[in-house]
């Protein structure tokens, strides 16, 4: 049975389809930027290495409806026992015209199951394609996540490089006065100059990211990205349900498409054997000739014509170099599978282990941020904003007290994120 590779169709995407999916997409876009899904459904859609493993998938049905075929008949012309002293072909009885049609047979049930193994790899061409359509999605997830971080990030910097002009303007008037020194004002320029290298940093960062991105979705990758963030409900939930870190998981892992891979190849191993025991049965030829004779009996009459048929088989009786050996290794074939199949589920197991700890860890690290931390930092500021208004603290250190609050919301803003593409590999071992 031949299973679809591509989620959205069987065949590749066609250009009026792929046409109306982009303009459906800009009206999208140009009302409220694009969102995770959307980045995701086009990334798939229009992801070339899908038409690959298509391409591949139907070769190898080919190649299955081909090795079910009989070989090709063989037909037989010429002329037998044609007298060498003269040549004439009525001078002997025996001469003769000769045609004749041969067909071999393969042993027992080969054809059947040689079509049966192709069919059964070609199933896991569709398993790849379903495999490179999750690291797709996870591949965009993460970009995504990364340029959204950044946007979030440069409006942070926006925000504060704002407040630090209303303290520049503050000082100038101050500096006018003579109440503030020159040097604060000076300071109070390089940490304006700072923030504008921030944000260049940012903006480069960001530009790196959406070069990426438009591996998968094109130009759409340079436009608005929706605020929305993700809350992917089904993982969050599986994440609940474990009572302890090191869980197995070994259940849903199998239903993997890279655990499937490596499942298919075990069910075609088995056939594989079952191929080397059909070595063991003969293999037939059978021939069916027909001898027009040209020569007259004495009596003047025309000899008969001769009919001949023959059946050809071979006989597998010396086994242990041969027949058993392909046997022997077939057999160990699928052991390999076998423990190939074993060796993946621990270590997808031991990768997910890790994941939902780095996961659980981001986690309790936000809760720290938002439980302490950021109130500790806001409070710590104002303090010190309060100090500098009534001249007892330089303002040196009410900069450096708002340059730490940035920095402190800027990781917050870090872990928020890493969570959500912690998630995002999680969601991958889920085959979500």
């Amino acid at each position: 049975m031949k299973i679809t590779i591509y989620s959205f169709s069987s065949s590749c995407l066609t250009q009026n389809s792929m046409l109306a999916l982009m303009l459906l997409f800009s009206f999208n876009l140009w009302a409220e930027g694009i969102t995770l899904d959307e980045a995701e459904q086009m990334a798939i859609q229009s992801d070339p290495a899908q038409q690959i493993y298509q391409a591949e998938q139907s070769s190898l049905i080919a190649q299955g409806i081909a090795g079910s075929t009989l070989a090709d008949p063989m037909i037989k012309l010429g002329m037998a026992n044609v007298p060498t002293d003269s040549f004439e072909l009525d001078q002997d009885a025996m001469t003769q015209l000769t045609v004749g049609l041969a067909q071999q047979f393969s042993r027992g049930s080969q054809r059947a199951l040689t079509q049966k193994g192709f069919n059964q790899r070609s199933e896991i061409t569709a398993y790849q394609a379903l495999d490179r359509q999750l690291k797709v999605k996870k591949t965009v997830r993460k970009l995504w996540l990364n340029i959204l971080f950044i946007d979030k990030s440069m409006n942070i910097v926006k925000e504060n490089k704002k407040l630090f002009l209303v303290f520049y303007r503050d000082l100038q008037s101050k500096f006018g006065l003579g109440s503030a020194d020159n040097e604060d004002l000076i300071f109070a320029e390089i940490e304006i100059s700072k923030f504008d290298e921030k944000l260049a940093a940012l903006t480069q960062r960001s530009l790196n990211y959406r070069s990426l991105l438009s591996e998968y979705i094109g130009h759409y990758a340079n436009d608005q990205l929706a605020d929305e963030l993700p809350s992917w409900p089904e993982t969050v939930s599986y994440l609940g349900t474990l009572n302890k870190i090191n869980s197995d998981h070994y259940r849903l892992l199998s239903t993997h498409p890279k655990a499937k891979i490596l499942a298919q190849n075990i069910v075609v191993a088995d056939n594989g054997i079952e191929l080397a025991k059909q070595n063991y049965k003969p293999r037939f030829k059978v021939e069916v000739g027909y001898g027009h004779r040209l020569s007259e009996t004495d009596m003047g009459v025309d000899r008969s014509d001769l009919l001949s048929a023959f059946v050809t088989m071979d006989i597998p009786l010396f086994t242990d170099k041969r027949q058993d050996q392909k046997l022997i290794s077939a057999q160990q074939k699928k052991g390999q599978k076998q423990a190939e199949h074993r060796l993946l589920l621990r270590q997808l197991n031991a990768s997910l282990n890790a994941e939902i700890s780095n996961y659980q860890q981001i986690q309790a690290r936000i809760q720290r941020y938002q439980d302490s931390l950021l109130k500790q930092a806001k409070l710590h500021t104002q303090l010190l904003e309060q100090s500098y208004q009534s001249n007892t603290r330089p303002f040196k250190e009410v900069i450096d007290a708002y340059i730490h609050e940035q920095n402190l919301s800027l990781e917050y803003q870090q872990l928020s994120f890493d969570g959500l593409k912690s998630l995002a590999n999680i969601r991958y071992f889920q085959a979500l």
